[in-house]
């Protein structure tokens, strides 16, 4: 399942709806953080029957470049988006 990388990005996931959940307050983001974990586990436990034990490995140099090009250019405009936000005013839309 982390051979896949459904478990990684699984909890990369829950970590999002956590971050997004913090928007709500009481009962409201309880139950999203419940609901979060739900997923969470459903989407493991799914990977951990149906995901041949071969899933994954290592990918190929190629790929992995793309991987992380992408990767880098997401924390980018994470950190563009939550300066704009921060600079314009509305530091409501960044997460607690």
């Amino acid at each position: 399942m982390f051979k896949s990388g459904v478990g990684f990005l699984a909890l990369f996931g829950l970590g999002w709806w956590l971050l997004g959940s913090s928007a709500f307050d009481g009962l409201m983001q309880q139950v999203l953080a419940v609901v979060g974990c739900a997923v969470m586990v459903g989407l493991m436990l799914a990977a951990r029957r149906f995901l041949p034990s071969s899933a994954g490995g290592p990918f190929p140099v190629d790929r992995r470049r793309r991987f992380n090009q992408i990767n880098g250019l997401q924390w980018l405009l994470i950190i563009a988006i939550a300066a704009v936000c921060r600079h314009v005013g509305v530091p409501v839309l960044i997460p607690r």
